[in-house]
């Protein structure tokens, strides 16, 4: 009872003690749930109609892509510029689809698996029209050469054989393109949908062509907006706002934009770095002189780590950066060129010409690479083959005998001396182009490797050079590079401020300069490679006023210091950041405006010669389908088509309020073109362009309603 009762008298603390410890219990997979919402959240990259879309998702999209473009392009690899394009185009093509898709989804279009397999058997795709799908005789497309690739790759997946990587990276594009393809179906069926919503009749059928056929020569008087100087017309601030309200509606902008003014140098090599590059190269061009042979020079190229590397062949001359191209014409053998420097690639350069000749450019043989169980046997087989072929014996049958193709084929200069030859290739190049058409030689390689090789025929002889070439960058130094980081380091903490920056920053030697209308799909800042992590800043942790941490970018050669000065929320724009804009117009209605008033009472070509700042030209072939452009106010004027159009042979009309001037002019001649007029095919053309015009605008309004966010910015 004694201790019921303890108990009891604890009863409340007991309470206390297990509610708490339910709470945590329960709270803790609360808490794990909402790790678990956080980490897919952080793993977001975007979303379209509400659908989110994973960092792995979006990488397969990228990696899908980039296959497609190595095949396409046959490249293995890509710059930055280029990746960043394709992930752009990932992007894009992953929106639209999605755009489509859903229209599709709620008005019952969709692509069944035969319309796919149609395509695939017929080829009708760009997708399929990639090298491995193709006919190496007729150079198209192949639907036996898939089919056979995919029932053997069925073969080794059915076996549990290891699949060869090339056959796997074949398989997956395989599949990506049957993907794109039946987006592409989706999308052709809904855009014919579309298009058979816009119509035409027959009276605009009639004006389409008759504004295209009709054409007219004028001669023309054009008064330029230019000549009123600014100082002639004001325009107030109540004018500018009432612009503003009147077109509010083109002010709206469709995403969040920041303004930024940065600060950004680039480094560069001082006098002291060229001092001692001039020396290094001096040095090199000593070497290159004391080189006996191509060996030893190569051997100067290869310690100099030259960005031309050295292969002992002979080369055109374009094979050659242009500052040495240039001067391989008048070098002598076993001259070499004095160190020079070359402004438009920041490169030094020197080189020895080892050799000159004329050699074919393009030489067509066939050859058999000879196989044995050791050295000596292959010897034996490789003389075996030389007298069979000296005795009469066909080329053909004795490849087959060796299991060997043994067809001919042309090489040309082109496929092999801009790329970096080992010893081996390097031998097979020299002795190619040095045999005469019906030569027949063994070729030994250093490697152990023997092949026969047989001339059938050289075309194109050219002028040929053996050089070993230096090339090298004018780098900075590490000292110069923390010497420029130190010096902007100390302004940036001098200067914490925005205001304090633009006030010294002349001072010291940096220029401030604005970017307005930054996007966070912006891949970098300014243009400047490796900016990413300022990207982050400005959109992700920077209020406005804030000033950035100096950021090292480029290719290890920039600095960059940004502040944010503006923060533009997807809407209208108002009327404040649009004023300058809008008074720029303005300025330019009043102008116009101003010159119309001093020519209104003008009535033929003859008093309009006489108006002020007049320019006079003859204009030809006017038509009223397509802007007329005018040579004196480089403008693209709808206005001068029009009135030509309406206007009679000989007479005159004006003044014409336009673009960027106003205009007089005469009617010399109406004229009509050649093409007949076909009332049905006008009409179809005509409801075509109703729906080119709109295509645009439809896209964009399902893209407003998808509600599409975009955050690559952060990981990509």
């Amino acid at each position: 009872m004694a201790a019921l009762q303890k108990i009891r008298s604890k009863g409340v603390l007991l309470v206390t003690i297990i509610a708490v410890a339910l709470f945590f219990f329960v709270a803790g997979d609360l808490f794990r749930g909402l790790e678990s919402i956080f980490q897919n959240s952080s793993q977001q990259i975007g979303e379209v109609n509400g659908k989110s879309v994973s960092i792995q998702e979006y990488q397969k999209m990228i990696d899908d892509l980039e296959g497609y473009y190595e095949i396409v392009q046959q490249k293995s690899s890509f710059n930055e510029d280029e990746l960043n394009r394709i992930k752009d185009e990932a992007w894009q093509t992953y929106i639209q689809s999605q755009l489509i898709q859903k229209q599709c989804e709620e008005l019952g279009l969709a692509v069944s698996d035969d319309e796919v397999s149609d395509v695939v058997r017929s080829g009708y795709s760009q997708m399929l029209q990639v090298p491995v799908f193709m006919n190496q005789q007729t150079n198209r497309y192949d639907f036996s050469i898939l089919s056979g690739f995919l029932s053997e790759y069925k073969k080794l997946k059915d076996a549990g054989t290891q699949i060869p990587e090339a056959y796997e990276e074949i398989y997956q594009y395989y599949l990506f393109a049957q993907r794109q393809i039946r987006d592409q179906l989706l999308t052709q069926k809904y855009q014919a949908l579309l298009s058979q919503s816009f119509l035409s009749n027959p009276a605009e059928a009639k004006m389409a062509f008759d504004s295209r056929a009709d054409e007219a020569d004028i001669l023309l008087a054009a008064i330029p907006v230019s000549s009123v100087k600014d100082d002639e017309v004001i325009v107030s601030d109540e004018e500018i706002n009432a612009k503003y309200n009147a077109e509010k509606e083109q002010y709206q902008q469709y995403v969040e934009t920041r303004d930024i003014k940065i600060i950004d140098i680039p480094v560069v090599a001082n006098v002291t770095d060229k001092v001692a590059t001039e020396a290094e190269m001096d040095e090199i061009a000593t070497k290159l002189a004391d080189a006996t042979n191509s060996t030893t020079a190569g051997n100067v190229v290869r310690q100099a780590a030259s960005l031309i590397p050295y292969s002992d062949i002979y080369k055109t001359a374009d094979a050659f950066p242009a500052m040495i191209a240039s001067t391989l014409d008048s070098a002598v053998v076993g001259s070499v060129k004095p160190v020079t420097y070359d402004a438009l690639t920041n490169t030094y350069n020197t080189y020895k010409v080892i050799g000159k000749t004329v050699q074919a450019d393009s030489v067509l043989f066939r050859q058999i690479g000879v196989v044995g169980k050791d050295a000596a046997d292959i010897a034996i087989k490789a003389d075996s083959i030389i007298n069979a072929l000296n005795s009469g014996a066909k080329f053909g049958d004795i490849a087959k005998k060796y299991n060997q193709v043994g067809d001919s084929a042309w090489i040309v200069s082109d496929q092999f001396q801009n790329a970096s030859l080992d010893a081996d290739n390097a031998l097979f190049i020299s002795t190619l182009y040095s045999m005469k058409a019906g030569e027949t030689k063994k070729l030994k390689f250093d490697s152990g490797a023997t092949v026969i090789l047989q001339v059938m025929e050289t075309a194109n002889p050219v002028t040929k050079y053996n050089v070993a070439a230096v090339v090298k960058e004018l780098k900075f130094s590490d000292e110069t590079y923390n010497k420029e980081y130190n010096q902007f380091s100390s302004f940036i903490a001098e200067n914490p401020t925005l205001a304090q920056i633009e006030e010294n920053a002349a001072k010291n030697g940096y220029n401030v300069r604005p970017i307005n209308d930054l996007t966070n799909s912006a891949h970098n800042i300014a243009n400047i490679r490796a900016t990413r992590d300022a990207l982050k800043w400005v959109f992700d942790e920077a209020e406005v006023g804030d000033v950035s941490p100096l950021y090292e970018c480029g290719n290890n050669d920039r600095l960059l210091l940004v502040a944010l000065t503006g923060v533009n929320k997807a809407g209208y724009r108002s009327a404040d950041k649009m004023a300058e804009v809008l008074k720029e117009e303005l300025m330019t209605e009043k102008k116009i405006e101003k010159i119309y008033e001093s020519a209104k009472n003008v009535k033929n070509i003859e008093d309009a010669k006489n108006v002020k700042d007049v320019i006079i030209d003859t204009v030809k072939h006017i038509s009223f389908s397509a802007p007329t452009f005018i040579a004196a106010t480089t403008t693209s004027e709808p206005a001068i088509g029009a009135a030509a159009f309406k206007t009679a042979k000989e007479a005159f009309a004006g003044p014409i309020k336009g673009k960027n001037g106003v205009y007089m002019f005469q009617m010399l001649n109406k004229t009509k073109t050649s093409e007949q007029y076909d009332a049905k095919s006008e009409q179809d053309a005509a409801a075509m362009n109703n729906y080119r015009y709109v295509s645009n605008a439809i896209i964009n309004t399902l893209y407003l309603k998808a509600n599409v966010k975009d955050n690559r910015y952060k990981f990509f």
